[in-house]
């Protein structure tokens, strides 16, 4: 079975049917009006109005977009899923014995894990067809089909752990069999509504012709910017080792404060991800000016609302510790973190749109020298701090805090020396 991209635009725009590229003022050219909008539309107003349902989308589950055509993204996918499968399905044992797994602990873990990755098939088409969709600039598709995915799964998980009715008890296997069901009922959505041709790309059973020059653009910015979560998970890792090594009470105060770290991701990526559709076909009409307005735009928006946040965390520093721990030590050590590290959640909110910014542009390299340089300054000023100093939780913090300036700094140094533009002669020029 192959897929088919019916566009006849130039590669780097999806626009509609019979559009080739965005005429200058005074054109004749019929553009579809979702693409005018992302065009042409006030870009303040049409930030807030892509933004609420990619919010709504990565607080149910977030996804790592990437600029992919689907066809060749798909077949990157079903590879990628066999690799995961396979390592899972036959080193899932060892690995699970590694960590410690034993006796009910282990036959668990591999019940729920081979349930999973013997699915994961789903989970890579869902996230290929989600960016596929964003990239044409519907997000409220998206809240529609996660959310009813959510609700399917919810219902499903007491069904298939405990069974019901001719239904039998599966135990912890059905969990995994509920979210894989639920990943494939949202990948089969998406891809009817491809298939429907009511977007700019469009899924269509015919024959296609794969190139390697589109599997290695895919891989050029996809896999930097897979890089990305993994070193900021690492960093959260180190840096939650440091403060273990304070104590239990450092630790639980610790969790409660990053948690409200994590509600920036989401927030983020809601306006980024309208942001990425209107940056990435501006560059591809050849408005680069409006593409670095849009981007601005949409930092200075979410700093904003990030910095309310982290004001709050400043005005009422044991309000957020409140909402998951009652003992005074645990909200004390969560407010000493936060009265610090909260000062630079603006900046890790702009690097996140920033970076968005350079996905768009197909330059994935320095998000990913942001998030290796937070890594550094983190891990490096951490350990200063636990082997050196002595500062306790204020210097992890502190260090914290730097890692988030360093990686939002880049990110704005970068883009303000216009190193996400694309440097073809062949691009479409149109300054406005």
């Amino acid at each position: 079975m192959a897929f088919a991209i019916s566009q006849t635009a130039q590669p780097r725009l999806a626009l509609p049917q019979g559009t080739t590229t965005v005429p200058p003022a005074g054109g004749t050219t019929t553009i579809n009006p979702r693409t005018r909008l992302l065009l042409e539309g006030p870009i303040a107003a049409t930030l807030l109005r892509l933004a609420p349902p990619n919010l709504v989308v990565n607080v149910i589950l977030i996804a790592v977009t990437a600029t992919a055509l689907a066809v060749h993204g798909l077949v990157i996918a079903a590879a990628m899923a066999t690799l995961f499968s396979a390592a899972l399905l036959i080193g899932g044992p060892w690995l699970y014995r590694a960590l410690g797994g034993d006796g009910e602990i282990l036959a668990a873990a591999l019940a729920y894990s081979n349930a999973i990755f013997a699915g994961a098939l789903a989970y890579w088409v869902l996230g290929t067809l989600t960016s596929v969709v964003r990239g044409t600039g519907q997000p409220g598709v998206l809240a529609i089909v996660y959310i009813a995915a959510e609700l399917l799964h919810i219902a499903l998980v007491p069904i298939l752990v405990f069974g019901w009715g001719p239904v039998p008890p599966l135990g912890v296997a059905g969990a995994g069999i509920a979210t894989v069901t639920s990943f494939t009922a949202s990948a089969s959505a998406l891809f009817w509504w491809l298939a429907s041709g009511r977007t700019a790309v469009t899924l269509a059973f015919r024959g296609v012709r794969f190139e390697r020059r589109l599997f290695d653009d895919i891989l050029r910015v996809g896999l930097p910017m897979s890089l990305q979560p993994i070193l900021v998970n690492v960093t959260l890792a180190v840096l939650t080792g440091f403060v273990g090594l304070l104590g239990v009470g450092a630790l639980a105060g610790f969790g409660v404060a990053v948690r409200l770290e994590y509600v920036i991701y989401p927030l983020s990526f809601g306006f980024s991800a309208g942001m990425l559709a209107m940056v990435a076909t501006n560059i591809g009409a050849g408005r680069f000016a409006r593409a670095e307005r849009s981007a601005w735009t949409a930092a200075a928006l979410v700093a904003g609302i990030i910095g309310a946040i982290g004001l709050f965390a400043l005005v009422w520093p044991t309000g957020w510790a409140a909402l998951f721990s009652a003992v005074p030590e645990v909200q004390r050590d969560a407010a000493v973190y936060l009265t610090i590290a909260g000062l630079a959640f603006p900046c890790l909110s702009i690097g996140l749109v920033l970076g968005t910014a350079f996905q768009a542009a197909a330059r994935p390299l320095w998000p990913l020298l942001g998030a290796a340089a937070r890594a550094v300054v983190v891990v490096g000023g951490g350990a200063l701090v636990v082997y050196g100093t002595g500062d306790g939780l204020v210097g992890l913090a502190v260090a914290a805090a730097a890692g988030q300036v360093a990686y939002g700094a880049i990110l704005v140094i970068a883009f303000r020396a216009g190193l996400w533009k694309r440097r073809d002669a062949s691009a479409p020029r149109n300054p406005r």
